[in-house]
């Protein structure tokens, strides 16, 4: 008897590689979703390594969801006020992006890149967590760049010094480049342009600081091909296009 072809089996996915992808659930409070039998497919009980195929029927904690393994990418750019908080929850005094942003009818935003409390300007969502892996591990050697105002006396040695590299927490960092504005009068505020590779709790703050300076404006300006608008308005977003996603594509290498 011949085997049947794998060209008609249906594509299946692990429940939890499912949540976790696609923002219903971090990895690490699947298990414990599933613990406390909030996560149903099919109307059934389930587990981690339960399989799921496109056009089950989710239910956690309630809400209902149609499983779709292969949705279309999707990517926003939002433009982050000062003030607000890169978390899923706002706190008293500050209100989480979130809460500016459309949500979504099918699956959640998932947040790339987070940017501090004091520092506004590009922040990226996707509906994809392979696609949000990807833009923020370093294995992808995807550049940001930040548009910062710096207090203090600044030399050729010190901006040497952050290309050249320092130490941060026993590891080596530095800017890849450091392009200085014009700048006007004789104020010690000095603004620069600079560019890197990682996307470490307030790195750019820290690698200025190494050098006895103070960061008083920070505002990220882009995500390696995605370029923060300039008509984009202060806690505004916009979708990318599915041609600018085709672009950032073809020059990272992403399939």
């Amino acid at each position: 008897m011949k085997k049947q072809s794998s060209q008609h089996k249906i594509p299946e996915e692990k429940l939890q590689k499912y949540l976790a992808n696609f923002g219903l659930a971090s990895r690490r409070n699947v298990a414990d979703l599933i613990k406390e039998s909030v996560v149903r497919v099919n109307n059934k009980k389930c587990n981690v390594n339960t399989l799921v195929r496109t056009g089950d029927l989710i239910c956690i904690d309630g809400e209902e969801h149609v499983i779709d393994l292969n949705p279309e990418v999707e990517l926003m750019i939002y433009h982050k006020p000062l003030g607000q908080v890169c978390s899923t929850k706002s706190r008293k005094l500050n209100e989480s992006v979130f809460s500016s942003i459309p949500p979504r009818k099918k699956g959640k935003w998932i947040m790339v890149g987070r940017l501090d409390i004091n520092t506004s300007g590009l922040l990226l969502f996707t509906n994809c967590g392979n696609f949000a892996n990807f833009l923020a591990h370093p294995s992808s050697s995807i550049d940001r760049e930040y548009l910062c105002r710096v207090y203090g006396d600044i030399n050729d040695k010190k901006i040497e010094k952050l290309l050249s590299g320092v130490r941060l927490d026993g590891q080596d960092a530095s800017f890849s480049d450091i392009v200085p504005v014009k700048k006007q009068g004789k104020s010690k505020n000095h603004w620069f342009y600079v560019c890197l590779f990682s996307g470490k709790n307030r790195e750019v703050r820290r690698l200025w600081t190494s050098q006895k300076l103070t960061v008083n404006r920070l505002i990220r300006v882009r995500y390696g091909s995605f370029i923060l608008p300039e008509n984009l308005k202060s806690g505004g977003w916009r979708k990318v296009s599915k041609k600018d996603l085709s672009k950032f594509n073809n020059i990272y290498g992403r399939p």
